[in-house]
């Protein structure tokens, strides 16, 4: 039988200090998890926004004590390319290690345009329910004066005057609640719609603050305690800028001035409060190397046999005679650089300014706030020469269109882009800048104007079929009026065509160019001209078809 007495001293001795040590060791461990990591958050001071994708820049200042410290800033967005994170600073200490991690469980901050949605989703809850209070009082009131409807005590009659004021208060009184609710009513609707779309504003940004959010980690060692400041830099996703113009122009005499500005947008999931803004031609999502031709062989097609050759066998055979530990090290990825000391580290911004490259530097701070919709930035505005001319297609439209010959714009690191044209102080509609198709002069179109009058009519009389030997010849002839109904002269470019013959055996000839000038590769003619104001002139041309007797024309 097993005593149940007292244990020897000595034993008792040994497990007190097996007891005493495992809870020092527990503890020390418990320190040094609890003291070996930092959390910081960094403030953003610049943003380097490409056409896609964006460079942050920012600053964290922290506390270090003697030893190592992971130092983790907790607000970085969770798009962010680990290759590009570059840390640098001031301060005595060595960065040992620097890597980037998602975080699953913390939700990203909560931004101050959803702080000021739910402070308006609050205050618009509480108009409504003080709404329903309104109306609660007016039923209750409603239901006390129908309640109380007799009129006198049941011992003494009453008397007409006193029925009739009562009636006349009964049906003021009634018809001032009916009023008061009705109007009650209408307000608690737009109200109520109002709380709704307040509603699932929050509830959309709070969904997307489920999204992870990344970290950040700075490995630092420092002999003594000390205050260091770092300097970050990152690329995330989610981030770009595009071009639009503003193009104004006051008359067809002066200059057209352009506005360039940038819709910058992100949705990174924090906000950008009043950073300096970069915006560069850049865009580092393309391959920065120049690729390179292959040779290009050429042979007859032979068929392959359907087994396999001897060669293919020998591979297949050798492969999967490879041992385990060969696969492992074809697929093993390469270790990660070490991070750069806290002195030497180069960072993504000094790329951005290449030859290859422009970059814009705001003047004053933005605020982008992460919604993905595009907040315009302006970024310069220019007067520039423009020559001004009238054009003309008037077998497709009689109007003619203004358009402006815009010299200058190659000193302006322009993109390719959309234009709101405004003409006369008048938003005369939507053009394209495309600068594939822009030579020394790039041209807008300004859009209609009725006081060019055009007509484009066919010549009845002058048209004319006959037959010489085996070929018919038709003779067609058409006549262009214009008119100026302008105070001022005005220059014309008037365009219209002749067939252009797929079949040698018809033949196209323009008898009368009318001072026209004629693409023979595409049967273009153009006219240029100006009309003086309130002037009137018709512009006629001919041309002949030959083809084959018999033959019909597929025009």
């Amino acid at each position: 039988m097993e005593s149940t007495g007292p244990k020897h001293p000595a034993t008792m001795k040994i497990l007190l200090i097996i007891t005493t040590i495992c809870l020092h060791t527990g503890l020390v461990f418990a320190q040094v998890g609890a003291s070996d990591e930092q959390r910081v958050q960094a403030t953003l001071q610049q943003a380097t926004v490409f056409l896609t994708r964006a460079q942050l820049s920012a600053q964290a200042i922290a506390t270090l004590d003697a030893g190592t410290t992971r130092l983790v800033i907790d607000n970085a967005p969770a798009q962010t390319d680990p290759q590009s994170i570059q840390v640098s600073g001031k301060g005595d200490a060595i960065i040992q290690g620097v890597q980037f991690r998602t975080n699953y469980l913390t939700k990203a901050t909560k931004p101050a345009s959803l702080q000021r949605l739910e402070d308006s989703l609050r205050a618009n809850r509480e108009a409504y329910e003080l709404l329903t209070v309104q109306e609660d009082v007016l039923q209750q009131e409603k239901k006390l004066i129908l309640a109380n409807q007799q009129v006198g005590g049941k011992t003494t009659g009453t008397t007409v005057k006193e029925v009739a004021d009562m009636a006349a208060f009964y049906r003021e009184r009634l018809t001032k609640i009916g009023q008061e609710l009705l109007f009650l009513n209408r307000r608690m609707v737009e109200q109520k719609k109002r709380v709704d779309r307040l509603d699932a504003q929050v509830n959309e940004q709070n969904a997307k603050r489920e999204r992870p959010v990344g970290e950040i980690e700075v490995t630092l060692t420092a002999k003594s305690r000390t205050t260091v400041e770092l300097e970050l830099s990152y690329v995330v996703g989610n981030a770009g800028w595009s071009p639009i113009y503003d193009v104004r122009v006051r008359d067809a005499k002066g200059p057209a001035s352009m506005a360039y500005k940038a819709q910058v947008y992100q949705n990174t999931g924090f906000d950008w409060q009043n950073v300096r803004l970069i915006l560069s031609t850049a865009n580092p999502a393309l391959p920065g190397y120049q690729p390179q031709l292959s040779p290009d062989y050429i042979g007859f097609y032979e068929p392959r046999p359907r087994f396999k050759s001897a060669a293919i066998q020998e591979l297949n055979e050798s492969v999967a005679a490879e041992p385990a530990g060969g696969a492992q090290r074809m697929m093993s990825k390469p270790s990660a650089a070490p991070a750069p000391q806290l002195v030497n580290t180069a960072t993504v911004t000094q790329a951005v300014d290449q030859p290859t490259n422009v970059s814009f530097v705001i003047a004053i701070p933005y605020t982008i706030l992460t919604n993905g919709r595009p907040q315009l930035v302006d970024v310069q505005t220019a007067e520039l020469p423009a020559i001004y001319r009238y054009e003309l297609t008037p077998k497709l439209d009689n109007d003619a269109f203004l358009t402006a010959q815009i010299t200058g714009w190659d000193k302006l690191n322009l993109l390719n882009g959309p234009a709101r044209i405004y003409f006369e102080g008048t938003f005369v509609g939507e053009s394209k800048i495309n600068l594939t198709e822009a030579k020394d002069t790039l041209g807008l179109s300004l859009g209609r104007d009725k006081r060019i009058v055009a007509k484009r009519e066919q010549i009845e009389d002058v048209n004319s079929r006959k037959t010489i030997g085996s070929n018919q010849r038709e003779g067609h002839a058409y006549r262009i009026s214009l008119r100026n109904t302008r105070q001022e002269p005005v220059n014309l470019t008037i365009y219209d065509q002749i067939p252009v013959s797929t079949d040698s055996r018809i033949e196209v000839a323009l008898t009368d160019a009318g001072g026209a000038e004629l693409t023979p590769e595409t049967g273009k003619l153009t006219y240029r001209l100006t009309l003086q104001p309130g002037e009137s002139r018709a512009l006629t041309f001919r041309y002949e078809i030959k083809f084959p007797k018999g033959r019909v024309l597929d025009q």
